[in-house]
């Protein structure tokens, strides 16, 4: 079923654009910048996933968990009261996906430049 997702996910932008280069060049430029914006959205979605997947944000989060504890008097009595130590708990999150979202975002961008690239040249 995901792969189906994907897969008309992958060509949906091609089979409208075929449809639309019979009626005319402007609404082929308009799809073009559809499809742009479409790609650049799942570049960055993908993007994010990847940043929250790798863990970069472990380091800040611990790190401000240990001075907001460190400040607050209370917490340091109940951590001391249960006896734990400030643990370092990892934030991340596994996404299985954000692969094929990036490599959707590449394809749908690579399009939207090579036609818009190509509609310059061209002179449409």
């Amino acid at each position: 079923m995901k792969k189906l997702f994907f897969s008309s996910l992958l060509t949906a932008p091609f089979l409208l654009s075929s449809v639309t280069m019979l009626f005319s060049s402007a609404n082929f430029i308009r799809l073009l910048d559809y499809i742009f914006l479409i790609g650049l959205l799942f570049l960055i979605i993908g993007s994010v996933m990847f940043i929250l997947q790798a863990g970069f944000f472990n380091a800040f989060i611990s790190s401000s968990k240990h001075f907001f504890s460190t400040i607050n008097s209370r917490e340091q009595t109940i951590l001391r009261y249960e006896g734990k130590n400030s643990e370092t708990a990892s934030y991340q999150k596994e996404y299985p996906s954000f692969k094929k979202i990036l490599l959707l975002g590449a394809v749908y961008f690579s399009f939207s430049l090579i036609g818009s690239t190509a509609v310059v040249f061209l002179g449409y």
